[in-house]
């Protein structure tokens, strides 16, 4: 089974709240809106990524599991035992750092029931976002905005194409 993270049995001291992303990556074969995860820290050595995700029977696949949590040598794993790539990160800045530290360490304590798109590993990085002061907007909770754009371009051809075979206009 491909690694996903620890479960975070205490939350580290060492969380550095000066630099923080929503890291988007690549989503699993089915999921073409990707997957984004919550870091922390402003080098490698004190990077900490947060994620709901989970693996395998024992956490219903991933639909009501506790998030995980990883450091940089864990993000890297995660990258290639689950053949993702980073496609981009998206800087959050806080007025309120201590704010997204509790809302960071109450999402973590509990299970996470995956709702898809209304309640997804995107809603779970903007509610620490918007707990510390800062503000993240992600379309339609697909942290891959580029699918985002291909989807509005081929609905907007779409509908051309259908206004063209209309018939004539006077």
């Amino acid at each position: 089974m491909a690694y996903e993270g620890e479960i975070l049995r205490m939350c580290p001291g060492d969380l550095d709240f000066t630099v923080t992303q929503a890291v988007v990556v690549s989503g699993a074969s089915w999921n073409p809106c990707g997957h984004m995860i919550f870091c922390t820290g402003s080098t490698s050595a004190n990077a900490r990524y947060f994620h709901v995700a989970g693996a395998g029977v024992r956490e219903a696949f991933g639909v009501y599991a506790y998030p995980k949590f990883m450091d940089e040598a864990g993000f890297m794993r995660y990258l290639k035992e689950n053949d993702k790539h980073e496609i981009r990160r998206l800087d959050a800045r806080f007025t309120d750092p201590a704010g997204a530290n509790r809302r960071l360490e109450e999402l973590m304590a509990d299970k996470w029931f995956w709702g898809v798109l209304p309640h997804n590993c995107a809603s779970f990085a903007v509610e620490i976002i918007k707990a510390g002061g800062g503000d993240l907007s992600v379309a339609l909770n697909c942290p891959d905005q580029e699918t985002v754009r291909k989807v509005s371009e081929a609905l907007d051809n779409w509908g051309r194409a259908l206004g063209e075979q209309r018939g004539p206009k006077f």
